[in-house]
């Protein structure tokens, strides 16, 4: 049995009954891309532990029901649309899009209008299916109206072997890009640190943090980075699991673009990592941005993932070191040396043995948060009403 500060500090676990699960499910959730289901077709996607049903009715319109059927348990999804509606494979039930039977072989009548299977709320933007997951009447889907027009939007989903909560406390601990990525292409302007390397200079790229902070709004917090060299970094968290960053430029023209994720737990050790990359580009400077090779859609990010989590393993695993002498070009990848760091932690982090300082007050805020909010939850007391104000351009980036 948890105790209460047991309870409120749990951030790794977000099972249905759970205190942060019941967080994660006061919000709209993405839950599959966009593209990954066609019209007629039907998917089986797990969140947050529970399994669920996407599909798409004939008419192209997305629904999300139980993962199983109500008669025999079987998987629903390997069954088939028809019109609206799914039926079942192994003995032909069918339901419609509210969950409710509708039509069963053999049985009497009246019967198929006492079985229904739980469905849920979904909504489809920026390339996204998102699906609200809580109990009671839906809050309205945030909306982002300076990515909906003039711009390229281009989605990502990427399944992450460990906790979701330790890829967002990675989001927002500032200080580990110094360190973690000093010789990346995490900035656009590189230039040589007094760090050393077997008693070599090495490159870095946007210098190094000085100072940072955080504050609380209304939809989460905002979070600033000052460096060395002057330039200070703007970062927004969206409670309880949205990220909005800036990312650097594949070239002059398209610029820096805003990068958007929320961190989708599976189950307590792994994730779904969702991600926007929008470029403020249009025209035929949209069309050359969509052709770049280091556009998100033609970069073989499937692939590249697949390697990443193959060279990190054989260097967690002590076979390989994370240099350029081992693994390449490779060892310069942001995505490669957050995973380590990161797995490093273990698939789940044991946060009773840390030792956090000052370093580490941003990370605190989002944990203050949480528990916050957590507790809430227990006591039942209304959560904050976060709300995403829409257009940041003002404050978002990097100066």
């Amino acid at each position: 049995m948890l105790s209460a500060v047991e309870r409120y500090t749990d951030y790794a676990h977000t099972g249905p009954d759970t205190l942060g699960g019941r967080l994660m499910r006061s919000v709209w959730q993405p839950v599959s891309l966009s593209d990954a289901v066609e019209a007629g077709r039907a998917i089986p996607i797990k969140v947050m532990g529970e399994e669920f049903t996407l599909y798409r009715g004939e008419s192209g319109t997305p629904h999300l029901v139980a993962g199983r059927c109500a008669h025999r348990n079987t998987q629903l999804s390997i069954g088939w649309i028809e019109g609206d509606c799914i039926r079942c494979f192994y003995h032909g039930w069918k339901y419609d899009a509210n969950g409710q039977c509708i039509e069963q072989a053999v049985e009497s009548p009246g019967f198929a209008s006492k079985v229904q299977i739980p469905s849920y709320p979904v909504r489809e933007y920026l390339g996204l299916v998102f699906a609200f997951l809580g109990a009671g009447e839906p809050p309205a889907l945030p909306r982002y109206p300076e990515f909906e027009s003039g711009v390229v939007v281009d989605p990502v989903m990427m399944d992450i072997p460990y906790n979701f909560f330790q890829n967002m406390e990675n989001s927002v601990d500032t200080l580990h890009v110094s360190w973690v990525h000093r010789r990346s292409n995490f900035y656009s302007d590189s230039r040589l640190t007094d760090f050393k390397d077997n008693g070599k200079k090495v490159e870095s790229m946007e210098g190094n943090i000085v100072e940072f902070s955080a504050e609380e709004t209304e939809y989460g917090f905002i979070f600033r980075d000052i460096y060395d060299n002057g330039s200070v970094r703007v970062s927004h968290f969206e409670m309880p699991n949205g990220l909005h960053i800036k990312v650097w430029p594949v070239d002059a023209e398209s610029g820096w673009r805003d990068f958007v994720a929320w961190k989708v737990p599976i189950d307590d050790e792994s994730y779904h990592n969702f991600n926007l990359t929008i470029a403020h580009v249009a025209g035929e400077a949209a069309e050359r941005y969509r052709n770049h090779p280091q556009n998100p859609r033609n970069s073989g990010r499937q692939a590249q993932w697949a390697e990443i989590q193959r060279v990190g393993n054989e260097i967690l695993a002590g076979r390989l070191r994370l240099t350029v002498e081992d693994v390449g070009e490779l060892a310069k990848s942001v995505n490669l040396q957050d995973y380590v760091a990161q797995l490093g932690q273990g698939r789940s982090v044991d946060r009773v043995h840390e030792r956090l300082g000052q370093s580490d007050k941003i990370v605190i805020l989002l944990r203050k948060l949480w528990s916050r909010e957590m507790a809430k939850i227990a006591n039942g007391e209304p959560l904050k009403p976060w709300q995403w104000p829409g257009h940041l351009e003002a404050t978002t980036g990097a100066h």
